[in-house]
């Protein structure tokens, strides 16, 4: 159970650690609590575990000594794309950019190079380098994309043979308008000014990612199961970080982070041939990264469904173009809320600072 501590902010205790936690209300903060609870067993835990929920998602991140593959989430990258023109010069709704896209974006896909085993190699170890190094992105750009430390042979053969077919996957987009700039000082970072079109991409690590994590699964589990001391149990196959089971692990997460930049690159490219004439040309104005783990200094963070944003960064939260506050060990919700009259609670929790809203006018694919 739960204790209410204000703001939308809950508390509960665990097996090893206090669990800071949230949440919409108190019967959604129970649900998540029960299912956030166990992580507080892992060996190594460094409290508080936070988490955020809402009906549209839940999210945490865990610190600990140990590496643990079931409390990530595969990688995925999202982007912040806005139109060098108003949205009322573009002549239609979000929902016919959303269909113009669906309609054009296979002849797009056709028309870009396709990608073997030795080119999913080099992705998941560039990242969005290799994407720049194609023609697929600026230059200028990798600075919002800038590549982790991964290493390709930390996948295993397996997942890196699935890289071609998940290259051509499908990916996330959002069509949206800036309905309203909250912080005009913070939207002028970005050049973000109401009336606007924006598009949010999403763009993960598919088969290759959920493949490996299950690879690696295994082999710590089965590293437990023939007596290693790794102090962790079946139910939570964990290893301590100067292990190397724990150190592929992380390479193999990074390289996975990377084939995801990689797509959304890609992604990009194509929405820049589809939608050039029409918008004017798409800026990439943002760009954050959902799950994954991180070493911090021996600490490995844990995120599942949470994206990786300081204090400052940028993400679209829900409806929302935000920035991360730096709680959470540099986290924040990439899902929105359900709002009661008008408060927005990751905000009113200290999670994060709305620059501007987005029309809720959906295009979605």
């Amino acid at each position: 159970m739960v204790e209410y501590a204000g703001d939308y902010d809950w508390r509960g205790e665990g097996e090893e650690a206090e669990v800071v936690l949230y949440a919409t209300g108190e019967e959604v903060a129970n649900a998540a609590f029960g299912r956030v609870a166990p992580i507080t067993g892992l060996p190594g835990i460094e409290g508080p575990v936070y988490a955020a929920a809402s009906s549209e998602g839940l999210g945490w991140v865990a610190s600990a000594s140990h590496a643990a593959p079931d409390l990530l989430s595969i990688p995925e990258r999202g982007l912040l794309l806005v139109a060098d023109v108003p949205a009322e010069s573009v002549g239609m709704p979000p929902t016919g950019i959303t269909n113009l896209v669906l309609r054009d974006l296979g002849e797009a896909g056709l028309q870009l190079p396709s990608l073997n085993e030795a080119g999913a190699r080099r992705v998941c170890e560039e990242g969005a380098r290799a994407a720049a190094e194609d023609g697929f992105i600026e230059e200028e750009e990798l600075g919002s994309l800038r590549p982790a430390d991964g290493y390709a042979d930390a996948l295993g053969r397996r997942a890196l043979a699935t890289g071609p077919a998940d290259w051509e996957g499908r990916t996330g987009l959002y069509v949206a308008v800036v309905a309203e700039v909250l912080d005009t000082e913070g939207a002028e970072t970005l050049d973000l000014e109401r009336g606007m079109l924006a598009l949010v991409v999403r763009a993960g690590a598919g088969d290759l990612g959920r493949l490996a994590l299950s690879a690696h699964r295994e082999r710590i589990l089965g590293r437990i199961r023939v007596g290693a001391d790794f102090g962790a149990q079946d139910n939570l196959p964990a290893a301590p970080a100067e292990t190397e089971e724990a150190a592929d692990l992380v390479a193999a997460v990074a390289a996975a982070a990377n084939f995801a930049d990689g797509r959304a690159a890609r992604a990009l490219y194509a929405l820049r041939r589809i939608l050039g004439d029409v918008t004017g040309g798409l800026s990439l104005r943002a760009a954050w990264r959902v799950g994954g783990i991180e070493d911090r200094a021996g600490s490995l963070v844990h995120r599942r469904g949470l994206a990786v944003v300081g204090e400052g960064e940028v993400l679209v939260s829900g409806g929302s173009v935000a920035v991360g506050t730096g709680k959470m060990f540099g986290s924040a919700p990439p899902f929105g809320a359900p709002e009661d009259d008008g408060s927005h609670p990751w905000e009113a929790a200290g999670v994060l600072e709305r620059w501007a809203d987005l029309d809720p006018t959906e295009g979605r694919a």
